[in-house]
């Protein structure tokens, strides 16, 4: 039988050809989804051609005509270019059928994704595959390198001839491919070894659920034995606090230069044990460490601290905001709120005298700044935001933050006038004390929040564009409140408005002094004094306190923010990090200041300094005694390493902090014309790049996470309860609680991935409607934010099973495998933590073994565990054990559903620059951590099944998304399909991000296509000038360049169809997967033009 094939990529064949054939076979999804596993699972396959025979339409049965010529057959004759398919025909009668099977094999090919997904599940459940986890089928993974290849690949080679035979029409590159592979992988990863597995697979499981970690290597992961009660060292300490290895080396953990690190990976890999402590506290990190293979748990992180906020503080507070708006429609008459109102934050046609939503959170401010002539529901909103502005300026009180502030910058300012000779300046220095300790002493008399306090957000532009109006009401405010006040001080504060920043910004003297002082980083005089003169003269003046004025005019005429919503918002980012960091560290920016040996504080920047220098002068002390000069220049590179490493830990660990208090690589002026510029073309950049289809591979992760078996085995039990919509509602919830899930309200993972920031944090009138535009974008148009609430609390319901039947196994001294134990470490539940946890499940919950554990039909729950935590006890321990499973719920969401942290990436991506140069690359960094170093970390069967899983969703993304190309899926070349699965499954993260730039920069000569023999990946045109750097410099400068090209093709009339699809990268929306069609009609209409 000739290779005949229609796989190959022909360059020959016709454009738009397997879509016409795909038309003309008519298959539907659920057709091709059972004819991709047919194509796949050899037995059912053998099934199919015995009900083939039984119809006698197999090719077997056909007789040989002697005199049949198939080029003189008329249905042949538009298939002349694929006469290779059609020359073993035996008969006309048989050519009839080979015919409907190009047509059909032509329509899958063309890269349907359920029959992508078909055979994906049919490889699965094939017989071979099944037999590959079984006790029998480990023989195939012992031996030698040699032994393994033999075992493996010579199964695989008689599997796909049977395929081959059951199906000729089977393209013999995948099938060489398939064998090659067989034989070649096993002598590539030698640690796929089954005689050294320690654990075998649970017995109550099925094949593809939780495995024990060492299933394909034992102790290859470096887990050491549980430690026992003896006295460890520092070092032994600093070792523990390592990251797990990943065996990526210095291409992964122990990446070489801080310019591809993060601060996460420094810290815990150099620094010594105060600093890993320090980081651990701070950052929250999706890898495991050392520690946690051992029985140790990693602490809850401050950034996870303050995501744990955010729903019942801000959430909450806006739904009972939304409840009384409700009410108050209702008592007008008016129906409540349709969808396109909620929608739009409008009113339609409710009639003069009835508030719109943002008119009534307006309304709210006007209340707590003493108007009382506002309906009932307006005043009660406003008593509810107590319970936001009140719980939070009473914590900020009585952790003393703004005290502690305040008499740090005494501190410095005393410091200063002892050493200053320069009466000028003594002068300004005498005067700047005197008002911050009047504000120190009015503040520890009264408090720092006034009753009915709401925070105050200026429109800078608004000032800026109408400042003479604004100085005029300020004037009137001033000499009101302030009889005595010159017009030479009014002059002054108005000045200081124009330089308002609508975030709180510890006096930057005040955090350069204490750094220089706690590293030991010296700064001239004359330089500091200087800098005090500039900043601090307006930083301290420019207090509401100080100025004591009435806000209400200025708020009427249009200068201060009055929605309460987005004040919340403003209010939570810049008060929280500060709490929750000072709760660990005793003051907001990490120093330690307050810190004693005794306290409960932890150890802060101040004393990790100190204990390097202990450490350098130890080792001054020991050179003094050494004889050699060899010992001594010995001692010498010790002691520069340590200063080295100092300064590296210390500006790591200080730029961490930043980073939760969000500071980090903000511009000294975010309202100037460049930073808003860089703002807005990312989000433009969002809005007209972002296809929303990406997201598919969730869905794949979900089960790399949990396993395919138990996957199936949850879905099914829960549609079968009875109970599905109140579990969801419930699992919503706790993930929520968890700090995640909570896309609908703050689109925070759309603003991780894409690098957008705060979405509340505008400057200005344009910035804020063109950022309502990106919130409607990621909600109604490529639905990225209910996609991904969704899919975050499918996964707090997967892991909140799954990590209730672990703390059960833990709590009742069953089997557990070392994974899960790591994995309950690495969410910060230890014992003690676990046994709580269980007591409260076991009172409250519902599920197997929980207080509910029947369903509706009264049958058992036999897997479903929900831990309903909103009904456990509400006494400290328990409200801990809540506070600790919501932290580990959270985070476990945020590794499955990759999410960007705060610490994933290098210091200099979170600049301004930097974010342009990253933006849609944070997501790579992010997903090699969570994806490809943890899934290396853990090496279990869920991991290996999960990757098949992302591949599968991989391949089906790139399949749909070469329709926008108009290019034919089946034309591309096999080893591209191979790699651009590869790339979209997420799976190569950052690696597949630099592979493609090399690519780029490289004309595609050089890479891992060109490697591979693969051709020119789609979408990989280049400008008229041949330039490739716009491409790999971000989406901004490939914009840009895209808008060059256009004015360069257009003016020189040399446009063509590059010159089309260029107008159209330029257009919001263009990229959303379901507009194409529409997106490809005006592509076309301008060519014509």
């Amino acid at each position: 039988m000739p290779d005949v094939l229609i796989t190959t990529g022909d360059p020959t064949m016709p454009s738009g050809y397997f879509r016409q054939e795909s038309e003309l076979g008519g298959l539907d999804m659920l057709s091709n989804l059972g004819r991709g596993i047919l194509d796949d699972n050899w037995v059912l396959g053998g099934v199919r051609r015995i009900v083939e025979n039984i119809k006698n339409e197999r090719p077997d049965i056909y007789e040989v005509d002697d005199r049949y010529d198939p080029y003189h057959d008329d249905q042949l004759f538009k298939y002349k270019e694929y006469m290779g398919n059609f020359l073993h025909s035996k008969n006309k009668e048989h050519t009839t059928y080979l015919i409907n099977r190009f047509k059909e094999k032509a329509a899958k090919i063309q890269g349907d994704p359920s029959y992508i997904i078909g055979r994906i599940l049919g490889g699965l459940t094939d017989p071979t595959s099944l037999f590959m986890f079984t006790k029998a089928g480990s023989v195939l993974l012992s031996g030698t390198r040699l032994a393994r290849s033999l075992k493996m690949g010579t199964p695989l080679m008689a599997e796909e001839a049977m395929k081959r035979y059951l199906d000729q029409t089977r393209p013999m590159t995948e099938s060489v491919a398939i064998t090659a592979g067989g034989f070649i992988i096993p002598t590539m990863f030698p640690s796929i070894n089954a005689n050294k597995s320690t654990k075998k697979f649970d017995k109550n499981a099925d094949f593809l659920d939780e495995a024990d970690n060492n299933i394909f290597g034992k102790n290859t992961m470096g887990a050491a034995q549980p430690i026992d009660t003896k006295i460890i060292t520092e070092a032994e300490e600093q070792a523990m606090n390592k990251i797990q290895p990943t065996g990526l080396g210095v291409f992964g953990e122990n990446v070489p230069t801080s310019l591809l690190s993060n601060p996460v990976f420094i810290v815990l890999q150099k620094g010594i044990t105060s600093a890993q402590d320090m980081i651990e506290s701070v950052l929250e990190s999706p890898l495991y460490t050392i520690k946690n293979f051992q029985g140790i748990a990693t602490k809850p992180s401050i950034e996870r601290n303050v995501k744990l906020r955010y729903t019942p503080l801000v959430i909450e507070t806006t739904k009972k905001l939304e409840s009384l708006y409700a009410t108050y429609l209702h008592k007008l008459g008016k129906n409540k709120q349709n969808f396109f109102e909620r929608t739009f934050d409008t009113k339609i046609n409710r009639g003069k005298g009835v508030m719109s939503p943002k008119e009534f959170r307006e309304a709210v401010w006007d209340a707590r700044s003493g108007r009382k002539d506002l309906p009932e529901e307006v005043i009660k909103a406003s008593k509810e935001l107590d319970g936001f502005f009140g719980k939070l300026g009473k914590e900020y009180d009585d952790l003393g933050i703004v005290p502690a502030a305040l008499e740090r910058e005494i501190d410095k300012i005393d410091y200063w006038i002892r050493r200053t000779k320069n009466k000028e300046l003594m002068a300004e220095l005498q005067a700047e004390k005197k008002i911050l300790k009047d504000q120190l002493d009015y503040i520890k008399e009264n408090g720092s929040l006034a009753k009915n306090y709401i925070t105050i957000s200026y429109k800078r532009d608004r000032i800026k564009n109408n400042f003479t109006e604004f100085k005029k009401i300020l004037t009137v405010s001033l000499r009101d409140k302030n009889p005595r006040i010159t017009q030479k001080e009014i002059d002054e504060i108005a000045d200081n408005f124009l330089n308002y920043q609508p975030y709180i910004r510890l006096n930057a003297v005040s955090a350069e002094l204490d750094f220089a002082v706690n590293s030991g980083k010296k700064i001239p005089d004359g330089a500091l004094i200087e800098h005090f003169k500039q900043v601090n003269k307006i930083s301290s003046r420019f207090k509401s306190r100080e100025l004591n004025i009435d806000y209400r005019a200025l708020a009427d005429a249009g200068f201060i923010e009055k929605d309460v919503s987005v004040l919340m918002r403003y209010y939570f980012n810049q008060v929280v990090p500060d709490i929750e960091i000072t709760k660990v560290f005793g003051d907001p920016l990490g120093y330690g200041t307050r810190w004693k040996p005794e306290g409960t504080s932890q150890m802060g920047i101040k004393q990790i300094a100190e204990e390097y220098d202990v450490k350098i002068e130890d080792l001054l002390i020991t050179r003094k005694y050494q004889d050699t000069t060899e010992e001594v220049t010995k001692i010498n590179k010790q002691v520069a390493k340590l200063q080295e490493d100092k300064t590296e830990i210390l500006t790591n660990l200080d730029a961490s902090i930043a980073l939760i208090r969000g500071t980090y690589g903000l511009a000294d002026d975010p309202n100037r014309s460049i930073s808003q510029g860089i703002r807005m073309f990312k989000l433009y950049n969002a809005l007209t790049m972002l296809t929303g289809l990406s997201q598919v591979v969730d869905t794949a992760r979900l089960v790399m996470i949990n396993g395919i078996g138990k996957t199936f085995r949850m879905n099914f039990e829960l549609m079968s309860s009875g109970m599905a919509k109140d579990i969801a509602k419930k699992s919503m919830n706790t993930t929520q609680l968890g700090g995640e899930a909570t896309d609908l309200w703050d689109s925070s993972r759309a603003m991780r991935m894409y690098d957008l920031g705060d979405s509340y944090g505008v400057y200005n009138k344009f910035e804020k409607g063109f950022s309502g535009v990106g919130n409607l974008y990621f909600t109604f148009i490529n639905m990225t934010n209910p996609w991904n609430a969704g899919v975050k609390t499918i996964a707090g319901f997967y892991n909140g099973t799954r990590m209730l039947e672990n703390i059960e196994l833990l709590v009742l001294g069953k089997k557990l495998t070392k994974v899960n134990s790591a994995r309950l470490n690495n969410l910060g539940i230890d014992d003690a933590m676990a046994k709580e946890i269980y007591k409260q499940y076991k009172k409250h919950g519902v599920g197997k073994n929980g207080k509910k554990s029947w369903k509706q039909n009264g049958d058992s729950y036999k897997i479903i565990r929900v831990a309903n935590t909103e009904a456990w006890d509400q006494t400290p321990k328990a409200k801990k054990a809540a506070d600790a499973f919501h932290s580990a719920i959270g985070k476990q969401a945020n590794i499955d559903i990759v999410t960007p942290a705060k610490g994933d990436v290098p210091l200099w991506a979170n600049t301004e620059i930097g974010g342009v140069l990253t933006q849609f690359k944070k997501f790579g960094m992010a997903a090699t951590q969570r994806m490809l170093m943890r899934g290396l970390q853990e090496k279990d069967a869920n991991f290996m099944s999960g990757v098949l899983m992302l591949l599968a969703a991989g391949a089906m993304v790139d399949a749909y998304r070469g329709k926008a190309y108009n290019r034919d899926y089946s034309k591309k070349p096999f080893q591209n399909k191979v790699v651009d699965a590869f790339d979209r499954s997420g799976l190569g993260g950052i690696f597949s991000d630099i592979n493609n730039s090399i690519e780029r920069l490289g004309n595609n000569e050089i890479g891992i296509r060109p490697l591979l023999g693969g051709g020119r990946p789609y979408g990989t045109y280049r400008d008229l000038l041949n330039n490739p750097i716009p491409d790999v410099l971000g989406p901004t400068a490939s914009q840009l360049s895209n808008i060059a090209d256009i004015m360069y093709t257009w003016g020189t009339g040399k446009y063509n169809h590059h010159t089309a699809r260029n107008v159209r990268r330029l257009l919001p929306f263009q990229n959303v997967w379901y507009m194409d069609s529409l997106f490809d009609d005006i592509e076309k209409g301008a060519l014509r033009r």
